[in-house]
């Protein structure tokens, strides 16, 4: 294991790059430093050789991510206006995520609030522990959930979005599996052995394929329905002339299971 800060863990394990944010104490609460280790870790992550999947998990078994760490400054806001900088943090963290060409997997571990519900919409899978509790409860602070809202809204339908920002209520595991943040849920005794099989579906899949389909994915959700269809006709056939696009064709032809190249 190593480590980008003492706060934000990497660790290779077989096919997939674990990023811990290692702050168990503070809930594993995010500020501006841990985003940009989180950053740091995804690129280290896709520079590994061999690596088909990241999995983002926070340290113990209490909690996943307890979201930003809010504490006002001078004029009683916890969010600072600093001239010249205009992108926040967790704005250059969730780019970050988008553009990654490797799936991400939240191994929830524990209770996700705020910005770690954000986090864990940032990803492609998500699976978590069936004592897990949720909320975006930021409202009963005087704030709204507004820098992870383009997050929820590409996996929680509307309605039901703003009942969970407006109420500001936290709510079970099995209330977020309902709501498509979570994917699956376990016991924690499982929850290894879920991320694990997870893993190892999508390693057996072509890299070249999800690593285009990843950013189709991300592309297609800002477009009207036609740019969409546009735009797929356009990625497809160059996608084909792809070397696993070839060794697929091959092993289907030859009836067995195919070795990519990866490229």
């Amino acid at each position: 294991m190593s480590a980008i800060t003492p706060e934000v863990l990497v660790e290779r394990r077989g096919l997939a790059c674990h990023i811990t944010i290692n702050r168990a104490a503070e809930h594993n609460t995010m500020t501006d430093a841990v985003m940009v280790a989180l950053r740091q870790a995804l690129l280290a992550a896709e520079a590994m050789e061999g690596v088909r999947a990241i999995v983002l998990t926070g340290a113990g078994e209490q909690t996943f991510c307890a979201g930003g760490k809010l504490k006002p400054g001078a004029d009683g806001s916890p969010f600072a206006l600093e001239p010249g900088r205009f992108d926040n943090p967790i704005a250059e963290l969730f780019r970050a995520m988008d553009r990654c060409h490797l799936p991400i997997i939240a191994r929830v571990n524990g209770s996700a609030f705020g910005g770690g519900v954000g986090l864990i919409c940032a990803c492609d899978f998500a699976i978590g522990v069936d004592t897990a509790r949720f909320g975006t409860t930021e409202a009963r602070v005087g704030v709204f959930p507004m820098m992870i809202l383009p997050l929820l809204m590409r996996v929680i339908p509307r309605r039901r979005l703003q009942e969970m920002c407006f109420l500001a209520e936290r709510f079970p595991a099995e209330k977020a599996l309902e709501l498509d943040i979570l994917g699956q849920l376990v016991p924690a005794a499982e929850l290894d052995a879920a991320v694990d099989a997870l893993v190892s579906q999508l390693a057996a899949n072509s890299p070249v394929a999800l690593r285009m389909g990843r950013r189709a994915f991300a592309a297609m959700s800002g477009l009207a329905f036609n740019d969409a269809l546009n735009l797929a006709q356009m990625v497809l056939p160059v996608m084909s002339q792809s070397e696993d696009t070839r060794e697929g064709m091959r092993a289907f032809a030859e009836k067995r299971s195919p070795v990519w190249p990866n490229r």
